[in-house]
């Protein structure tokens, strides 16, 4: 993967080597925006000439560029971005020319709960999410951001990336249809099935010694009731064995 080395002491190039490359005064602009090679004079000129290159070098500046385009897109929707720092940073890292771009969810998908959403659009797809100001739901509205200009506005990137997501929460409404077949303390089970830890037993021992603490700890917490406690305590873990949780894993302790 290593392409190239530019090394720079003001105008003097710097001759180190590494692997099959010694470093040089060159480097390169975006891959299909710009390509062919940069000759820089002096590291002074490098950000200036990558931008020409349309290559926004400075990572700081990527991000709010990214973060102040969603958020005037989304002002024209009459709606706002539903922030999210850690996704900010990594779709930071994966853009040179960030160009925003809005897709829609599928009106037959935004019933699922939110959370099969959001988790779906953000983890896999690193998608934003919109919603009205104040508000809990998300929109049928999303923001992605692309590396590329193209062409035809962002139309074909788009209906790709609706494409994929359809796909996607198509398998979450199957799996939340099926698993809604059985209550939820039917699903706790098949936690016998699943090992907590091989020294000391399944998971479904867990969640005796959780029901056990719980009870011993209920005389300590003002205002809570034995039976609730221990009830949910039997639920707690119950989600791990559902078909939702084995397809968005990081939904555990939330689909239950």
């Amino acid at each position: 993967p290593l392409q190239n080395i530019c090394c720079l002491l003001d105008s003097e190039v710097v001759p180190v080597s590494f692997a099959h490359i010694t470093a040089n005064n060159k480097t390169y602009g975006h891959r299909f925006l710009a390509p062919g090679e940069i000759t820089l004079n002096s590291p002074a000129d490098y950000e200036a000439a990558l931008e020409k290159a349309r290559v926004i070098a400075d990572a700081e500046k990527r991000k709010k560029l990214i973060a102040g385009t969603m958020a005037q897109t989304a002002s024209k929707l009459g709606l706002e971005v539903v922030e999210d720092p850690t996704l900010l940073e990594e779709v930071t890292g994966l853009v040179e020319w960030p160009v925003i771009l809005q897709g829609r969810i599928g009106d037959e998908f935004m019933d699922l709960p939110p959370e099969v959403l959001r988790s779906e659009m953000r983890n896999h797809q690193k998608y934003f999410n919109l919603r009205k100001a104040g508000a809990e739901d998300i929109a049928p509205e999303f923001l992605l951001a692309s590396n590329l200009i193209a062409s035809d506005g962002g139309k074909a990137i788009v209906a790709g990336n609706e494409r994929v997501l359809r796909a996607r929460l198509a398998d979450g409404r199957f799996y939340w249809d099926q698993d809604r077949k059985k209550p939820l303390g039917n699903w706790a089970k098949g936690l016998e099935a699943m090992v907590f830890h091989a020294k000391i037993g399944h998971m479904a021992f867990r969640v005796e010694r959780i029901n056990l603490l719980a009870q011993q700890l209920c005389p300590f917490v003002p205002g809570s009731e034995v039976q609730k406690t221990r009830r949910a305590a039997d639920l707690c873990k119950a989600d791990l064995v559902s078909g939702m949780v084995g397809e968005f894993p990081e939904l555990q302790g939330i689909m239950g």
